[in-house]
């Protein structure tokens, strides 16, 4: 997820049992001509244990020199994204767009399968809510430039995130394909995974923006029951998690990209709506500092705040 699934926010999801992670979006052009940004999107932390990083990109000769680059990195894995609906990727051809211009598609996957001996996987769209053949058919040709695995969001392009997941597609998919077929959209909590798992009959689940402010949302899929998290357990989450990008982005830019993440962690808890508007204001170390002193002194109402370990 641009914007978010960066060291220190997998870290937090480590914790609390994620394993398989990817990194946020890194566009081939922005790799190979050295955009200030692609060292921290690439940055990988030496106690992670698996991690594939997710490329994007539409124009074949920069998929083809960042391949030969990612070949030299430490990565378990490259995961090709087909999915992404952003309206930025999608006006240069890349992310979802890609199902639209399925020739050039198949090429640049080509050019990074012949470029890279790691396993290699796609994340796409459905083609159609109601007719699989389509997503189907697609899917059919990417397996049989031999990449490794696929992971099916259930919604249009155009759905974006929103609207039902069209699990019965994703199952065709899983059941015309011999590659392992990953399922994906919509899971907030355990009984959305086991739902999804279930309709769609995919063994493999992947994690988006569920895990946006809940990392815990990993010991719910691990431990299969609910997991809520203390008052003083999310607020040193959020210390440690805004520490991290401190250290990886620097005191300024971590600050100001820690602001959406400070939110995540108190919307939806029952924390003062005024408590999210100051996280806008956010711009140093002293003063995250002293804003999480305030939220540790103003626990939610309605939240648990006993001191019972879990």
């Amino acid at each position: 997820m641009a914007g978010y699934s960066d060291l220190p926010f997998r870290r937090m999801c480590r914790r609390f049992g994620l394993h398989y992670a990817h990194t946020a979006l890194i566009d081939a052009g922005a790799l190979v001509y050295a955009n200030p940004d692609a060292s921290q999107i690439l940055c990988r932390g030496e106690d992670e244990p698996y991690l594939a990083v997710q490329l994007l990109g539409s124009i074949a000769e920069d998929i083809k020199k960042a391949a030969a680059l990612l070949a030299q990195m430490h990565f378990d894995a490259i995961d090709f994204n087909m999915g992404c609906p952003v309206r930025k990727v999608l006006r240069r051809k890349a992310g979802a767009a890609m199902m639209q211009y399925q020739e050039n598609a198949l090429e640049c996957l080509k050019i990074i399968r012949d470029s890279s001996p790691r396993p290699l996987s796609v994340k796409t769209r459905i083609l159609s809510e109601s007719d699989p053949t389509p997503t189907v058919e697609f899917c059919l040709a990417l397996q049989s430039l031999g990449i490794d695995a696929i992971t099916i969001h259930g919604r249009l392009t155009e759905k974006i995130y929103s609207g039902p997941v069209a699990a019965h597609i994703i199952r065709a998919v899983s059941e015309s394909l011999r590659i392992p077929v990953c399922a994906n959209g919509g899971v907030f909590n355990a009984e959305q995974a086991l739902q999804l798992a279930k309709d769609s009959s995919c063994r493999r689940i992947m994690i988006a923006r569920g895990a946006i402010g809940n990392p815990w949302l990993f010991h719910e899929l691990t431990q299969g029951q609910p997991y809520l998290p203390k008052h003083k357990e999310v607020c040193q989450t959020m210390l440690e998690h805004l520490d991290g990008m401190r250290q990886l982005y620097g005191e300024s830019k971590g600050m100001i990209l820690g602001r959406k993440i400070v939110q995540s962690y108190l919307v939806g808890r029952g924390y003062r709506r005024n408590l999210r508007d100051l996280a806008t204001k956010i711009c140093t170390w002293q003063q995250f500092r002293e804003f999480h002193s305030l939220v540790l002194d103003s626990p939610p109402e309605k939240y648990p705040v006993d001191t019972k370990t879990h």
